[in-house]
């Protein structure tokens, strides 16, 4: 499954119209009841892959600066939901750079001497400066669960998307009275997320996800390639080619050790 540049133009142009105030036919649900439909679809969001608990794999890393330049690496992880990771970039079978999360703290590692082994005494840090775009350990985790990321949240909303096959998709926008970052949440009608976005304060975008490819594994529904662009015009693009749910990951793999 593949989101084209068209569509992607006209979900963000939807997101402009909602959050300009113009009008849509579209319904608006407060999420003090839970007896409607967006909350319904939140909950059938909520519960995609949420029986992974562990994963492991390989594939590739591509990230993209805003002037085009692109630095491609091979990737090797290994998960424990819903905080623990341990992902290694490299270069020629080497290792360049190791992103370890023990769930209480994130550890950047440099296996090149490019910088100090940095320790972030936060569970969910922005990974800016590894990656360039503002993502978090939370993103990273989410992708590897072929899961998304639910923000708080203080109303929901949903709208009817018309894609180019005639299939109908369904956008749900979730927003917050008072300064917080809003989500926008496409599901298409195969119920697989096609894509979701982070909004600031300002309403401005952070960046979008792009679930671009799936792949049937054991009894899951795994997005192997993802794609994330900020608004700078910045990607990373992940392509899983290896990927094992459920398999056994030792606790001491999250520990940081001289051996490794």
């Amino acid at each position: 499954m593949k989101m084209n540049i068209f569509k992607y133009v006209a979900v963000l142009t939807l997101i402009i119209i909602i959050f300009s105030g113009c009008s849509l036919n579209q319904q608006y649900y407060s999420n003090i009841t839970r007896k409607n439909e967006s909350l319904d679809i939140l909950k059938k969001i909520e519960s995609i892959n949420r029986d992974v608990k562990t994963s492991k794999g390989t594939g590739w890393i591509t990230i993209t600066d805003k002037k085009k330049q692109s630095k491609k690496f091979r990737m090797a992880w290994a998960a424990s939901f819903p905080d623990k990771i341990r992902l290694t970039l490299l270069s020629a079978g080497h290792p360049v750079e190791t992103i370890l999360a023990d769930g209480k703290s994130v550890t950047l590692i440099s296996h090149t001497g490019k910088h100090k082994t940095k320790k972030i005494n936060s569970a969910n840090p922005s990974l800016r400066d590894v990656v360039a775009i503002p993502v978090t350990i939370q993103d990273i985790l989410s992708i590897f669960a072929g899961q998304v990321p639910i923000s708080k949240f203080d109303t929901a909303q949903i709208a009817q998307i018309s894609s180019s096959s005639q299939l109908i998709d369904t956008m749900l926008i979730l927003k917050r009275r008072w300064n917080g970052y809003s989500q926008n949440i496409v599901l298409t009608s195969d119920n697989r997320v096609a894509s979701f976005s982070l909004l600031n304060e300002n309403r401005r975008l952070v960046h979008s996800v792009f679930n671009e490819h799936y792949k049937e594994i054991d009894s899951f529904s795994i997005p192997v390639k993802v794609k994330i662009r900020d608004n700078e015009g910045r990607v990373i693009d992940f392509e899983m080619t290896a990927y094992q749910p459920n398999i056994e990951v030792k606790p001491d793999i999250f520990v940081l050790t001289e051996s490794r």
